[in-house]
């Protein structure tokens, strides 16, 4: 009964425009709506009787003026659609310049944000294109109108950028449904305004083996800096994102108390939850080697260095006459200056030692104009340690530079470390046998005094504890290496006498895993591809997923790995610059949206962001 006496809906109708509505009653059909040709207003339903309504209660002279059926009626309402076609043609062009303005206020933001520049940057830009345009077309007054109406005030500026990290983070949330693996990366630091802001990075993995890294989020700490509270800020960011946490891999750390407690820092906090799956720890690689470089001094020597350069550079008159001194002299292929020590900069001690040394007789000379004495720059044992201590940092320097860098695989970092300990063993045989062929600096210096015996056991000795320094603090890499193995080369791993090379947190299914491997190994197309390609992503996108799922599943989740911190380290160089004295008062909000889109690798959607402006204003006007 309920059923019989249900209202029938006007959707299920299925109503469709007749085209003699528009001779009887003067409407035509626009955007699914029916439109008065007389007064231009819109009737929803295409219902005869709601069109007659309309005609006769507010156009009933229109039928004595121009009778039904008649030339002269047909001619009126040809003139009448003639003007509404006119009018729509008029409006669809204003809307399309319109929208190209909006577009162009768009990236105009986005290039503004990319740059780290302030909003107001917007009218400057836009009267430099206004002058560019004048004296390279002054004639184009519809160019230099369109530009001219362009939206690009301060407060446009910031609400677009708003809009394009709103679509930056669609794209975020997007991908991070769809990839397979993910892994993080945390670091924490103070702004200009000493605001702890925490950094967090994510690195995922599609099917195909592609890497993306991407800011998930940047969480300002309120007071303190506990283990407890980075957790929950990282629970916070990890719930607005809609993190799929089962696909975690790994979390990669600075290595402070608070960060790797296993107690009460975020390592041991993420452990005991129980919510988080199973993951691997990463202690930053590069920051490990910054700390094995910073534990590698000659402290009798870096003390005489710091106290000349200081002497020079830190005041100002001493560091003028020494510049004109340097300049005066004219010798090609050296520094013009000497730098400051700065502790925080991976690469500071090196560029110190490398310029002094590059120095060193013009600043013994500069000295003693000065009333400077300094009797370690002429003796010769001093010397010889300066140049062996400037060479081993220099080989420290090249290595912490083949650390850095954005989109890193875990094996390229593994790589990195295990050679340079070969090349330490190399290094110390080549001191101890006095060849001195990686020792340039050394090696001039002996051929103008000779070279102690000691000297050499000792520099022998230094390289000693350098090389079992990094094989301690390296230690969890060298349990890495099978996994990294089969990464790189999984035809060479000996399932059968060696077993399984992967851990539980990269693969579970283990015996699927090595009925796999064994296949895989006897694919002679897959073996000659992996011979022939020069990048491991690319070869574990060619590894069919339907064959060998388990083990192209484990490899991206070894890619999804961070090797180190350095995004957030560049970031927070970003952030400096953004939030800098000039512009301390950024909101929290603001602040993240700039380095989100500085540091992005994503590209804005500016088709897609001009509807939704355009949808906007179409909604609140008829609202209003």
């Amino acid at each position: 009964m309920a059923s019989q006496n249900k209202k029938r809906k006007y959707n299920d109708e299925n109503r469709k425009f007749k085209q003699e509505w528009e001779e009887e009653y003067a409407f035509i059909e626009r955007n699914g709506k029916a439109l008065c040709l007389i007064c231009n207003s819109s009737v929803n339903n295409f219902k005869s009787g709601n069109l007659k309504r309309h005609y006769e209660h507010l156009h009933s002279q229109f039928s004595s003026q121009f009778p039904y059926k008649s030339e002269l009626r047909t001619k009126k309402l040809n003139s009448l659609r003639s003007t509404v076609n006119n009018q729509i043609m008029f409006m669809a062009k204003f809307n399309e310049e319109a929208g190209a303005q909006v577009e162009a206020s768009f990236k105009i933001a986005w290039n503004i944000s990319r740059a780290k520049r302030p909003y107001t940057e917007g009218d400057f830009i836009k009267q430099n294109m206004l002058d560019v345009i004048t004296t390279l077309d002054p004639n184009n007054s519809k160019l230099l109108k369109s530009v001219s109406e362009i939206p690009t005030s301060r407060h446009t500026i910031e609400r677009r950028i708003s809009e394009i990290n709103k679509d930056l983070e669609l794209k975020l949330e997007k991908d991070l449904r769809e990839c397979v693996a993910f892994s993080l990366a945390l670091d924490e630091s103070t702004d200009i305004t000493d605001q702890p802001q925490l950094a967090i990075f994510i690195r995922f993995v599609f099917e195909d083996a592609s890497c993306h890294e991407e800011l998930l989020d940047l969480k300002v700490l309120k007071d303190t800096t506990r283990g407890v509270d980075i957790k929950e800020a990282l629970d916070d960011a990890l719930k607005v994102r809609n993190v799929p946490i089962n696909k975690l891999v790994s979390v990669a750390t600075d290595g402070a108390p608070a960060m790797t407690g296993k107690n009460v820092g975020l390592i041991g906090l993420l452990t005991k939850d129980e919510v988080i799956p199973d993951f691997i720890p990463v202690h930053c690689i590069v920051h490990r080697e910054h700390l094995v470089a910073k534990y590698f001094n000659f402290e009798h020597i870096f003390k005489i260095v710091l106290k000349i350069v200081n002497f020079i550079r830190t005041n100002a008159k001493n560091h003028r006459q020494f510049v004109n001194f340097i300049n005066e002299i004219d010798v090609e292929e050296q520094p013009s200056d000497l730098s400051l020590y700065c502790i925080v900069r991976w690469l500071s001690t090196y560029s110190v030692l490398n310029k002094l040394v590059a120095l060193l007789e013009p600043i013994s000379e500069f000295l003693k104009t000065k009333n400077q004495s300094y009797p370690q720059l002429e003796d010769d044992e001093w010397v010889q340690d300066l140049m062996f201590f400037t060479d081993t940092m220099e080989h420290l320097q090249s290595l912490n530079i083949s650390l850095q860098g954005k989109n890193k695989n875990i094996s390229e970092f593994v790589q990195n470390i295990f050679a340079f300990q070969k090349k330490l063993q190399l290094f110390q045989k080549d001191v101890t046998s006095k060849t001195f062929n990686h020792f340039p600096r050394l090696k001039e210096a002996v051929s103008k005094s000779a070279i102690r015996l000691e000297v050499t056991q000792n520099y022998g000795m230094k390289l000693s504890n350098l090389f079992h320094d990094f094989k301690e603090r390296f230690s969890d890499l060298e349990k890495m290496k099978p996994t990294i193995a089969f990464l790189l080369n999984p035809f060479e791993v000996d399932v059968i006498n060696k077993g399984f090379p992967l851990s539980k947190n990269i693969l579970k299914e283990t015996a699927a895993g090595e009925l796999e491997l064994i296949d895989l190994q006897e694919d002679e197309g897959l073996k000659i591809f992996h011979k022939t390609t020069k990048s491991i992503n690319e070869f574990w996108k060619h590894v069919p997923a339907m064959k060998y799922g388990h083990l192209r599943n484990a490899a991206c989740r070894i890619l999804s790995i961070f090797g180190s911190t350095y995004d957030i380290e560049a970031l927070y160089s970003t952030m400096k610059f953004i939030k800098s004295k000039y512009r301390s008062r950024l909101t929290n909000q603001h602040l993240k949206e700039l380095i989100r889109s500085a540091v992005t690798n994503y590209q804005p959607n500016y088709k897609e962001l001009v509807a939704n402006v355009q949808i906007h204003k179409a909604s609140t006007s008829h609202d209003e």
